[in-house]
């Protein structure tokens, strides 16, 4: 058992909201897609690995306890997806779970077929695996999305041939929260390619939305654990189907992500699973009001994204006549963090390859941040976050 002075220590110390320049002891985090604030339940999960450090594959009793503490997690996720557990391997985070289902997938299905289909709205870690699919030779299609940023099932209809052995598509976008008719999509691959694997990456919706791959009609689904307040450097992929590993070692998972389980990050992640609300409602509530009040404080702006077909979760809007980078930087003085869009893609010039395949202009896309909300953003922050963006705008705007 872990020490609870010791852990209450160890949790305060690393959830707390104090930053280093300012020293102040709250903030308001509105990037909560970038990644979540680890969950106190996390962290003792975590400290809890560092006593129970074991190596899962081995035989004596400190690797065989680490192993059961795996394997309860395996069921934890496997309860939730409703799915067999069996069928779950641990990665790196939802980048290597992205690329592992598609990556790994093509390879074992090549020999069936060459045609490979995604949107053009996908997270950067399914974008590169398509991109590198038709380095190798793979006719890979990337399928629009209309002003809603809800993908063109036409297009992507006629897309499907026989030879089509996979479809990845997002259940969630990160950049919007959009959801995508995946269902739908199941649908209409399933009566026009049926030797196709489905992937979706379900890492904006997962621990937010019920997951359930069965019912979604999917294959296989990516999910992480620092979207849903666990650490980062921890995911999973969950799929059903043949698919060939990645990277070559040990006899771990069933081979197919060989090396030693990262124990303590599969353990918090387990421990914020058990804390995730599910509550879709008061997610769309939270974007509702945030929508509103800057609404109601500003003219010229423009919400981006489909707000009948959102998780609720992000909340991306564009203030026309402003550069988003210093409005970000701007709202950093009150401690207001928010983000111009996939964390992952920060650092690159080019526009957001999301907005521009919604069509939105130069300049909506010029003024567009993201605010993403997590089950732990009050009301009163929303309020004042609001009151300090409308603010913010209305002062760039006069400079500019």
């Amino acid at each position: 058992m872990t020490d609870s002075k010791h852990t209450r220590i160890f949790t305060v110390d690393l959830c707390r909201s104090q930053t280093a320049e300012t020293g102040t002891n709250y903030m308001i985090y509105l990037d909560n897609a970038a990644t979540t604030k680890p969950s106190q339940k996390a962290a003792e999960a975590m400290l809890m690995s560092v006593e129970e450090f074991g190596n899962p594959s081995s035989l004596h009793g400190a690797g065989l306890r680490a192993e059961k503490l795996i394997n309860g997690a395996k069921e934890n996720f496997a309860k939730t997806l409703g799915v067999d557990k069996k069928n779950i391997y641990f990665t790196s985070g939802g980048t290597e779970a992205n690329n592992l289902a598609i990556l790994g997938t093509a390879d074992a299905l090549k020999r069936r077929g060459n045609r490979v289909i995604t949107s053009k709205i996908e997270h950067p870690s399914v974008i590169e695996a398509f991109k590198k699919l038709e380095k190798d030779g793979f006719d890979v299609v990337y399928v629009g999305v209309n002003r809603d940023g809800v993908i063109n099932l036409d297009e992507f209809s006629k897309a499907l041939t026989d030879d089509t052995i996979l479809v990845s598509v997002m259940h969630t976008n990160n950049e919007t929260g959009v959801i995508q008719p995946i269902s739908d999509i199941s649908r209409l691959t399933r009566e026009k390619a049926k030797n196709c694997v489905i992937h979706c990456d379900c890492v904006q919706a997962f621990g937010k939305l019920p997951i359930k791959p069965e019912q979604l009609g999917v294959d296989a689904v990516s999910i992480s654990a620092h979207k849903i307040h666990g650490f980062k450097g921890c995911g999973a992929l969950y799929t059903k189907t043949r698919i060939s590993p990645l990277i070559v070692g040990g006899e771990q998972q069933n081979e197919i992500r060989p090396g030693t389980e990262n124990v303590g990050g599969i353990l918090a992640f387990s421990a914020a699973l058990s804390e995730c609300s599910f509550d879709a409602d008061e997610m769309r509530r939270k974007r509702t009001l945030m929508k509103n009040l800057l609404s109601e404080k500003l003219d010229n702006i423009v919400i981006n994204g489909s707000c009948e077909n959102n998780s609720g979760s992000v909340l991306n809007v564009s203030f026309v006549g402003i550069k988003a980078e210093i409005l970000l930087h701007s709202l950093e003085r009150y401690e207001i963090y928010v983000s111009t869009g996939s964390a992952c893609s920060s650092h690159k010039p080019q526009p957001s390859h999301v907005l521009t395949a919604m069509g939105a202009s130069q300049k909506e896309i010029d003024g567009a941040i993201r605010i993403s909300f997590s089950q732990n953003t009050t009301d009163s922050e929303i309020v004042y976050a609001s009151e300090k963006i409308a603010e913010e705008v209305k002062n760039i705007r006069k400079y500019m």
